[in-house]
């Protein structure tokens, strides 16, 4: 039984120049002690999906199904979903320096977040802070426990945000970007340090990021977004070795390991569309090198990729043309140039036959 099961998940904006439909129709689930990638460029509804599961999108309205355990989270009320965050499902959010309070010690967070859920005394609620602190590698956690978040370096504030989130051992941990702004060496500490903490706890993860190489380290399955819905979803390894989606074929594309030293990277085109007017169609298809006239009018729906329910994909490609080889390339240039061709036989068959209704 999945521990997460998220079904047509909708989240929408009113804004002084319209509706911002931020997540259209997003679904996926998530199994205990699994890790699902959440991938996508920013604005493509990828932590906003996330915050509005735990009711942290304030002003939004939320439709669909977020089952946490077979219970409903979107239809909980604000106390119910209080006593889930934290104790059940934690984040670990972007920015650790504007979500730790400045005013207050480290330890003293950390303590609040567990007197919080459990009925400890003070001294027990330290003792644990500085376990934990020592469970992700600060050094010298007797001392460091009190101090302020602003003598913290770039990555032992990101090591408390996850102390704090580990706290009461939740049974789903939320990471949104957890790496951003950290050096190499550093981003490579974290993510060891929370498929540490994944195994010795068994937590299940979704992992959101921007950088797909950070999820070929971390993931088991993967969900690449796009203008707040899913394009395609995966197993790790199908999707790096039989993605079928345009966009996700670009997403690796854009990854500098990809080609040989001395070659250019090959970006995607263009820049993603704003959520208030999203376009008619496939929403990647001003962007497609591979985009038909169908892709103009007809949004497909996520179905079967590469000859299986668990690889899904929103294109209207056929599903046998995954990979990222030149002879898959060509194959679905021409599949395009075929459709482009069809749709142009058909409408100079109309022009020619006016009485035709």
């Amino acid at each position: 039984m999945a521990l997460l099961e998220v079904d047509d998940l909708r989240v929408s904006f009113s804004t002084p120049d319209g509706v911002l439909q931020a997540v259209r129709g997003v679904s996926f689930s998530v199994d205990p002690g699994q890790t699902l990638g959440v991938v996508g460029e920013s604005g493509s509804g990828k932590s906003v999906s996330m915050q509005a599961i735990l009711g942290l999108s304030q002003g939004a309205r939320v439709s669909g199904s977020a089952r946490f355990e077979g219970r409903d989270l979107v239809g909980m009320s604000a106390g119910e979903l209080r006593r889930v965050r934290g104790a059940q499902i934690a984040m670990i959010f972007q920015d650790p320096l504007s979500s730790l309070h400045p005013h207050y010690r480290v330890g003293w967070q950390i303590m609040e977040m567990i007197r919080a859920h459990d009925k400890v005394a003070k001294k027990q609620a330290r003792r644990r802070a500085v376990e934990l602190l020592s469970l992700v590698g600060i050094p010298t956690p007797e001392q460091r426990v009190d101090d302020f978040p602003h003598q913290f370096s770039g990555g032992m504030r990101q090591r408390a945000m996850i102390a704090m989130a580990l706290a009461l051992n939740p049974k789903l941990l939320i990471a949104d970007e957890p790496t951003t702004a950290l050096d190499v060496t550093v981003q490579a500490q974290i993510l060891e340090l929370i498929q540490r903490l994944q195994k010795e706890f068994g937590t299940a993860v979704v992992m959101i990021t921007h950088d797909l190489g950070i999820i070929a380290d971390v993931a088991d399955k993967v969900m690449v977004m796009y203008a707040g819905k899913p394009m395609e979803y995966a197993d790790k390894r199908t999707m790096y070795y039989k993605a079928h989606h345009p966009y996700t074929v670009g997403l690796i594309e854009s990854l500098p390991q990809q080609g040989a030293a001395g070659d250019r990277l090959r970006p995607i085109p263009g820049l993603p569309p704003s959520l208030l007017r999203v376009p008619t169609g496939c929403p990647f298809h001003p962007r497609c090198r591979y985009a038909m006239d169908r892709c103009v009018v007809d949004e497909p729906p996520m179905q079967e990729a590469s000859g299986g329910a668990a690889h899904r994909s929103a294109c209207w490609l056929p599903p046998d043309l995954v990979g990222l080889g030149p002879d898959v390339a060509l194959r679905r240039e021409q599949v395009a140039e075929s459709g482009r061709d069809a749709s142009a036989q058909t409408a100079t068959v109309a022009q020619s036959q006016p009485g035709r209704r």
